[in-house]
């Protein structure tokens, strides 16, 4: 029996076409909880039942906790955001709210995210953002005022060194046919 010349490369071939598939399939299964373990340990999104479960440490209750907030819209956003405090102190594990005035000062109606920067990083994983305007779109009419909450916790086992931790909402905007976030609607 004669072999064909080249059929034994093909088949090698073939079975390291086959295996790469595989991989790419394996890879797509475990692309979410890999993404959620990156995203968790850098602190850029955490759900919030998850951060409070994950405190950790002694307690230390009567330890004063900084948080400042601020704000930054883009050139073109016609919408001032305006945090009720800019600096509120609180304990570890408590529960705490803050305001923010949202204004539309156009025209027209706008639609733009919130997305929130914690600092420093190692924070971002004991600041549980139980209420957040960021988890959802938001859609403005024309001069209308909105006035949503943020309720937040400091948990237990942030670093003993941390006096201070900063929270800075960054307004993007949103085409008029842009999807909403997914999972989440507008408030």
């Amino acid at each position: 029996m004669a072999i064909v010349p080249g059929l034994e490369h093909r088949k090698r071939h073939g079975w390291k076409l086959m295996l790469i598939a595989l991989g790419m399939v394996g890879f797509a299964f475990i692309n979410v909880p890999l993404f959620r373990v990156f995203c968790t340990h850098l602190g850029l999104y955490v759900a919030p039942d998850e951060k409070l479960a994950a405190s950790t440490g002694p307690v230390d209750t009567h330890r004063d906790i900084n948080i400042s907030f601020s704000t930054v819209t883009p050139p073109g956003l016609p919408v001032t955001l305006t945090p009720g405090d800019m600096l509120q102190t609180v304990h570890l594990d408590q529960r705490t709210e803050n305001k923010f005035t949202f204004v539309n000062t156009s025209d027209h109606t706008v639609r733009f995210r919130a997305i929130h920067d914690i600092y420093p990083a190692a924070a971002a994983t004991h600041l549980a953002l139980i209420q957040c305007f960021c988890f959802s779109d938001q859609t403005m009419k024309p001069h209308e005022t909105k006035t949503l909450p943020v309720i937040y916790q400091i948990n237990q086992g942030l670093d003993p060194r941390v006096k201070r931790v900063s929270v800075m909402y960054t307004l993007e905007p949103l085409a008029a046919g842009a999807p909403p976030a997914a999972g989440i609607g507008g408030q």
